[in-house]
């Protein structure tokens, strides 16, 4: 595979993605010994304008 071809097939994949929309989610937790001293809880959601507004609009039953 050349790297035209893999920089195409990222591109590809990438733009599949935000069309639909992805969430990232992970936490992180910081502690001496046996105590919690920090908790991070993060959410991350990646998607394009249209999408968002898309998904978000109610569906209309005809």
């Amino acid at each position: 595979m050349t790297d035209s071809e893999e920089e195409l097939g990222l591109l590809e994949t990438l733009d599949h993605l935000l069309d639909r929309g992805v969430v990232i989610a992970g936490e992180a937790v910081v502690s001496i010994g046996d105590v919690d001293l920090l908790y991070l809880g993060l959410n991350i959601v990646l998607a394009n304008v249209d999408a968002i507004i898309r998904t978000s609009q109610p569906k209309q039953i005809k």
